[in-house]
């Protein structure tokens, strides 16, 4: 994890894709060991696996270009599917004795900024697989441009999540990027241009996580110190709400997380009301709690990304997820200021100013556009072993053919 930034840095350069197909052999011999030691996951299963064999031979076959867009409920995806283009696919083709090309891989997208956080050598290491970083709060033309080449001219498929980014959720798909449709309708045109009849595939794979063992008691922990941080009784029922049966764990463990939300939105909307003099619904005079968690907490969202949006003087548009990846975007341009050639060479008082700026757009993006996760807390809850389940769905996407033109 790369130390928190307090001064103005360089323009974040682009990281060229740069295949090696030594560190790509590395990687392969090194995943299962990562698997083990690193992630929660515990075993890997895939589900239409014949798919992707199928769909791999006719793309080394030079019969079509092909996308994957893959679900991205958290942070071990990357290591799943790899798991499942270097070993699941390959030992399914020698299933059906259908003879693929050595090595099984695909040029992922990236965001760009993971190698802020997560370090520089995960960006020299994705770089050395082939993958393409892209910045997602603004239009990248660079990223785009070297996605797009790579879509009709690389010489493996084009992967990607078409959400963006991991959602924490199994069941729940966020809002799909139109970025992904619009490099199917490039790729397209671009093989029009240039005479060739490969078809264009988008093919979704669905990626879902379930717990080995029940997670009850990490749970009941994870609880426990969310209330004693809020300084609420741990572990205590509140008497208009009794168990209606006692002997029932998850129900228990939902009342406290219910009571949980409903005092956290209640401090939360306090304090924006109190210290940023932001209009909220008011609350009951005799301390009753509106019932509708949902549009409290929507409404909470809402000020406290209005609240970065004044600081940074963005305008409010498109959904949560639109308006905290711009925020995210025009702090990375404080922080990292494309406007200043040599960032080492401008006078000292220059600098001064730089450097201000840079760490006054930290901490705005912290305190308000992060949305204040408790992330310790979520680790906790996340350290039970899982296994992962891939799903290749039958149907694929057909964005165009030359033909068809």
């Amino acid at each position: 994890m790369t130390p928190l930034i307090y001064q103005a840095q360089p323009a974040l350069e682009f990281i060229p894709p740069t295949l090696n197909p030594l560190v790509l052999w590395g990687c392969q011999h090194l995943l299962p060991v990562w698997l083990r030691f690193q992630t929660r996951v515990t075993d890997i299963q895939a589900e239409n696996v014949e798919t992707l064999v199928t769909l791999y031979r006719q793309f080394q076959e030079g019969k079509i270009r092909l996308l994957l867009a893959f679900r991205h409920p958290g942070g071990d995806d990357p290591f799943c599917l790899a798991h499942l283009l270097w070993t699941l696919v390959p030992q399914v083709a020698r299933q059906q004795n259908v003879c693929l090309q050595y090595p099984i891989h695909a040029h992922f997208m990236y965001d760009r900024g993971i190698p802020l956080w997560a370090g520089s050598f995960v960006g020299w290491i994705n770089s050395r697989l082939g993958a393409t970083p892209i910045q997602r709060g603004k239009v990248d033309r660079q990223g785009l441009r070297t996605a797009r080449d790579l879509f009709v001219n690389g010489s493996f498929p084009l992967a990607a999540s078409p959400e963006g980014s991991k959602n924490g959720h199994n069941e729940i798909v966020s809002a799909l990027e139109p970025g992904m449709a619009q490099l199917g309708f490039w790729c397209a045109e671009d093989l029009l241009k240039a005479g060739r009849t490969e078809q264009v595939l988008i093919v979704p794979v669905g990626i879902e996580y379930h717990y080995v063992e029940e997670p009850w008691n990490a749970l009941e922990k994870l609880l426990s110190q969310l209330e004693s941080d809020l300084g609420l009784p741990v572990g205590e029922q509140t008497q208009d709400q009794p168990l209606q049966d006692p002997t029932s764990a998850q129900h228990y463990l939902y009342r406290r997380l219910y009571r949980l939300g409903e005092h956290l939105l209640c401090l939360m909307e306090e304090f924006y009301g109190k210290f940023y003099h932001q209009p909220l619904p008011p609350l009951p005079v005799d301390g009753a709690r509106t019932p509708d968690l949902s549009a409290r907490l929507q409404a909470l969202l809402h000020v406290s990304l209005n609240v970065a949006e004044q600081y940074f003087g963005v305008t409010p548009k498109g959904t949560v997820i639109d308006r905290c990846r711009r925020l995210e975007q025009v702090g990375w341009d404080w922080i990292y200021r494309e406007d200043i050639k040599d960032i080492d060479t401008i006078p000292p008082g220059k600098r001064g100013l730089a450097d201000r700026i840079a760490e006054e757009a930290r901490k705005a993006h912290v305190a308000h556009a992060s949305g204040g996760k408790f992330r310790s807390c979520y680790r906790q809850l996340c350290a039970g072993k899982t296994h992962c389940r891939a799903v290749c769905r039958n149907g694929a996407a057909a964005v165009g053919h030359p033909d068809s033109h």
